[in-house]
């Protein structure tokens, strides 16, 4: 990612800005319960220790926005779309993902889990050392994406797309996932060997 701030971000709290777009701002160590924010837009935005529990996203504009030691739970994001953004060290637990659509996305460890993501598009960026557990995942295309030490666990793939993927350096154990859904994309003997053998085939030499 080789994006940043085009200012100095000033410091506010969260419930001063619920309902206008948000430019400049950097939010600090705030429980944020059962969001409501529609129609906006945030950009040049910094999420520092937040934690949102509850609420929804919809139709909401990112545009270079950070999240930084930040947690997600039982949060709705829906019809949004998502333009150089950065998750660093995040938490996300039945999260729901809905008609998204990201670009320049940078991912830098932290966990998902429990979650859905459908009818997504998610295209440019580095997914580097994330936990995926239990998620679900339909409908859906990546593009060049770069899944870097990331592990897989139970995760459900339906109908969704790799495509200029580089999956070489993860780990899948129990994943359910098309063989045809990852032409295109670059993965290892050892990937494809986790994969097979989730699906009861085993190589020998």
């Amino acid at each position: 990612m080789k994006w940043d701030y085009s200012r100095k971000l000033e410091t506010g709290l969260l419930k001063d800005y619920l309902e206008m777009n948000i430019t400049g701002v950097e939010f600090l160590k705030e429980t944020i319960e059962k969001i409501e924010l529609r129609y906006q837009t945030l950009r040049e935005v910094c999420f520092k220790n937040m934690s949102f529990k509850g609420g929804i996203f919809d139709n909401v504009f990112f545009t270079k926005v950070k999240f930084i030691n930040c947690e997600f739970l039982n949060v709705n994001i829906t019809d949004s779309n998502f333009n150089k953004v950065l998750f660093s060290n995040c938490k996300f637990t039945n999260v729901s993902f809905f008609d998204v659509k990201i670009d320049d996305l940078d991912i830098e460890e932290g966990v998902v889990q429990y979650s859905k993501i459908e009818n997504s598009n998610i295209n440019d960026g580095k997914i580097d050392g994330v936990n995926f557990k239990e998620n679900i995942y339909r409908h859906n295309k990546f593009l060049n994406l770069e899944f870097f030490k990331c592990y897989f666990r139970d995760d459900n793939f339906i109908a969704t797309l790799f495509n200029k993927c580089d999956l070489r350096t993860s780990h899948f154990e129990g994943v359910r996932i098309n063989v045809d859904d990852l032409i295109g994309s670059t993965l290892s003997v050892l990937n494809m060997m986790e994969i097979i053998r989730d699906k009861g085939i085993e190589l020998e030499d």
